[in-house]
């Protein structure tokens, strides 16, 4: 057992790929990783939507977010950069914990302090500190966890 200092990893919770076509994208990759596509989101505040597909035993997930909306980042983004990888999740055991440690440990500043959805609590390292890859660290609030909810 090391003493080490560390982030609190629990798990990759998945990789977000940002495409400009959702339902080629999706074809795509469910039929490169053998996937069965679990749903589709909409975000309006956000204007964009969400492919998610799980991996066997929900060990990871693979997620595509396509706009919808000129305005939307991920408009942003596909222009900026093109279509591609967008970010990686990562559960973490305590996301206040993960923050003051990314800050404390690593010197980074996160982008802005940890918040809170209605499942997680959350925060994002910006691809300038990570080498080029948006990073999102999250905890689950309690009672929140799939596995918390009732039968």
């Amino acid at each position: 057992m090391s003493n080490k200092k560390g982030l609190g990893w629990v798990r990759l919770d998945h990789v977000a790929i940002a495409a400009e076509d959702p339902k080629a994208a999706s074809n795509f990759w469910g039929r490169l990783f053998g996937l069965e596509l679990d749903h589709w989101t909409i975000s309006h505040d956000g204007g964009f939507r969400v492919a998610q597909f799980h991996l066997p035993n929900r060990q990871s997930g693979l997620e595509l977010i396509a706009p919808f909306d000129e305005s939307s980042f991920v408009q942003k983004f596909i222009d900026e950069r093109g279509p591609g990888m967008h970010h990686i999740t990562v559960e973490v055991e305590d996301a206040d914990a993960a923050c003051e440690y990314i800050r404390e440990e690593l010197g980074i500043e996160p982008l802005g302090e940890p918040y809170e959805d209605y499942e997680w609590k959350q925060f994002f390292i910006h691809p300038r500190d990570t080498g080029g890859v948006l990073v999102q660290l999250y905890s689950w609030l309690p009672g929140r966890r799939p596995a918390d909810w009732p039968d």
